[in-house]
């Protein structure tokens, strides 16, 4: 399979991702161990079941902790329920490695 991806206006790398109710601007950070973590405007815009809260890392190494929701995904043609994790603390929404896997 192949991710169909782009360099945005800030030259990192991004993609666009079907969360079945909308389509939003992820970029790909590969040093984010996670699947899936947004701002919370947007995930303001989804219907999504709380998970619990949980803890992330950084690249470098930096701790926080964010409530996590389950999210449908487009991916691959499967629709997948995915880990969402939201947060104040990002700007843009970040695809993280748990999603690069298999």
């Amino acid at each position: 399979m192949t991710i169909e991806g782009y360099f945005n206006e800030n030259d990192e790398p991004a993609l666009t991702l079907d969360l079945v109710a909308i389509s939003i601007e992820v970029l790909i950070d590969t040093g984010f161990a996670g699947s899936l973590i947004v701002p919370e405007a947007i995930a303001n815009q989804l219907t999504v079941q709380f998970e619990g809260v949980e803890e992330f890392y950084t690249v470098t190494g930096q701790m926080f902790t964010a409530p996590t929701y389950f999210v449908l995904v487009n991916w691959f043609g499967d629709r997948l329920k995915v880990p969402m994790a939201m947060s104040s603390e990002v700007r843009d929404a970040l695809l993280g490695s748990q999603m690069l896997r298999g």
